[in-house]
């Protein structure tokens, strides 16, 4: 079968002007439908990939592809229960003290990190330190 604009056919899909992808080695009798020699499924998103992939085997057989239809849910529907609004703010309050609880864990470990190196810097300094102290007959240390 020969597709216009591809001279090279093989297992690869093509676009139908409807957005519909089709095995090019299963055409369901289309013809006169253009092969895309830039299109490339690996290239696609995950999802966008499966979706094309589903779209072609159902056109394939012949069956309609479902739309999707994303509706939000009515104002009335939104309204909760005291016992959702109670949970919902208990939620809340929750992340709250979590989000100020992890904000002082991490300030905490900061300045932890800064003491252990301030530490290190004196312990170093402390061994590098040379008393030059004369040592006078019967004196010690001062």
């Amino acid at each position: 079968m020969d597709f216009p604009g591809n001279s090279q056919v093989g297992n690869g899909l093509y676009l139908e002007s409807g957005s519909v992808i089709r095995a090019v080695g299963n055409p369901a009798s289309d013809v006169a439908i253009a092969v895309d020699p830039n299109f490339e499924i690996a290239d696609l998103p995950v999802k966008l990939e499966l979706r094309y992939v589903i779209e072609s085997k159902r056109a394939a057989n012949g069956l309609e592809c479902p739309k999707t239809d994303y509706r939000l849910r009515d104002a009335k529907n939104q309204q909760l229960t005291p016992d959702e609004e109670q949970r919902r703010k208990l939620r809340r309050e929750r992340n709250k003290a979590s989000e100020e609880l992890e904000a002082a864990n991490s300030q905490l470990e900061s300045e932890i990190a800064y003491l252990t190196a301030e530490r290190e810097q004196l312990e170093m300094m402390l061994d590098a330190h040379v008393c030059h102290m004369e040592k006078a007959a019967g004196r010690g240390p001062a």
